[in-house]
């Protein structure tokens, strides 16, 4: 609870407008609390489902077209603004990298999701295809605290490397991306703001050869002048590591694009069973990493992947099940902040863990013990309890049981007409004959 305090959310929740004022029957405390711990529950995936957890743990009555209203742009706002300060305070809260990791900063990784939703969202969220419907879901994942340092949520059909911003927040940072963010101009703006990156090298990409980074005995091959593409038939080498020079364009001041040409280093290691080379791009430096240390450290990108399979499988970021884009919004929103509510409990319990162990001991690190997907799903399955347990810290009185078979049994949908009532009293039709 210290990562969202009950004064930021009333705070946040009047800025953005989500609250007009106060003493209304919809508290932002409560109404944050009920989404981001209800949201792991597989019993709650609609808004009649997150209406009747607001309702039954933090009490009260709240007709479901009023909680409906609720899900607009604003609450969206209200969402954004939460994530965005919690994950500036865990930001600082972060420990220092180790190993391979240890003179970085931090280590990011980007990538991009495809959550499924209505074919009737097409027009404002276009798929791949003219009968699919798709957000995409833009992460950079800080692998310190393996939570999203940067979000974006567009269509489907948004290309990765135009979310992907550079500018100060890269020093001293190393970027891990796929071909999917394959730029150039990225490249060399994280170069220039003191930034590390590393990619795969993209198939058509063929940087000139200037240099050769390792030096080989007896007759070897010289590759300098050479395209990188064009030196894999005569080579029989385990590692390739040189600089190859790129051309692209670059953007100045007003407007226009000069003509800039950079030298990045391009490494290759030899997969026995693919029979073929991985190659990558970097301005890593050789003398701090070896090729094969470059190949192992690209592995840490599939650390990303583990975070959209938890939101999806977990988290039931999947598929959407709304025909409303502001609710499709505000589901992928609540997500992330379920995510970090989860994420910070784990850190909590792994301290618990470290206090009893005897520092002299043996005993392997407290955070492997709760293996992230393992720990949010036993999140889920308790999300109840903690819920009620949150309300109760929070000075929230559940309602009595009369109270709570009464709000679950009504209808919200008392306009409707039964077929018996419908039978019974609606006039028969003319006789057409």
């Amino acid at each position: 609870m210290e990562t969202f305090p009950n004064s930021r959310l009333r705070e946040l929740a009047r800025a953005t407008g989500l609250i007009q004022r106060e003493g209304g029957k919809l508290k932002a405390d409560a109404l944050f609390w009920s989404l981001a711990i209800g949201f792991l529950s597989d019993n709650y995936r609609t808004l009649e489902e997150f209406r009747q957890a607001y309702i039954e743990t933090f009490g009260g009555s709240l007709e479901y077209s009023s909680f409906h209203e609720w899900f607009m742009p604003a609450l969206c706002d209200f969402l954004r603004a939460v994530l965005k300060h919690a994950l500036e305070d865990l930001e600082h809260e972060n420990e220092r990298l180790q190993g391979r990791f240890e003179q970085f900063r931090e280590v990011f990784i980007a990538d991009a999701t495809v959550i499924t939703l209505y074919q009737s969202l097409f027009e404002t969220f276009p798929g791949y295809g003219d009968d699919h419907a798709g957000a995409k879901l833009h992460v950079v994942e800080a692998v310190s605290s393996g939570l999203p340092a940067e979000f974006g949520i567009t269509d489907a059909r948004t290309h990765e490397f135009t979310q992907l911003s550079t500018g100060p927040w890269v020093e001293n940072a190393l970027l891990l991306f796929d071909q999917a963010y394959f730029d150039y101009r990225t490249m060399d703006l994280i170069d220039a703001n003191g930034g590390w990156f590393l990619t795969r090298l993209k198939p058509n990409a063929n940087p000139e050869i200037t240099a050769e980074l390792r030096k080989w005995r007896g007759d070897a091959i010289s590759l300098e002048g050479k395209q990188v593409q064009d030196i894999f038939d005569d080579l029989h080498r385990d590692v390739i590591d040189v600089d190859g020079e790129v051309g692209f364009k670059r953007r100045i001041y007003n407007g226009t694009r000069s003509r800039a040409v950079e030298t990045f280093r391009v490494v290759g290691v030899w997969n026995d069973e693919e029979e073929r080379y991985h190659l990558y791009i970097t301005n890593l430096s050789a003398e701090d990493y070896s090729a094969p240390d470059i190949a192992k450290l690209y592995q840490a990108r599939w650390e990303v992947e583990l975070l959209f399979r938890e939101l999806k499988t977990t988290y039931g970021l999947d598929e959407i099940n709304s025909g409303k884009p502001e609710v499709v919004e505000a589901l992928i929103l609540i997500g992330l902040l379920s995510l970090i509510v989860s994420r910070t409990l784990r850190e909590l319990f792994i301290e618990i863990i470290e206090a009893q162990q005897d520092e002299e001991s043996d005993d392997v690190e407290a955070s492997s013990l709760l293996p992230r997907e393992r720990w949010a799903r036993a999140f889920g399955r308790h999300s109840d309890r903690i819920l009620r347990r949150v309300a109760e810290r929070l000075g929230y009185e559940p309602p009595k049981l009369v109270e709570s078979l009464m709000n679950d049994a009504l209808d919200p949908n008392t306009h409707r007409i039964s077929l018996l009532d419908e039978v019974r009293y609606e006039p028969f039709a003319a006789d057409l004959a």
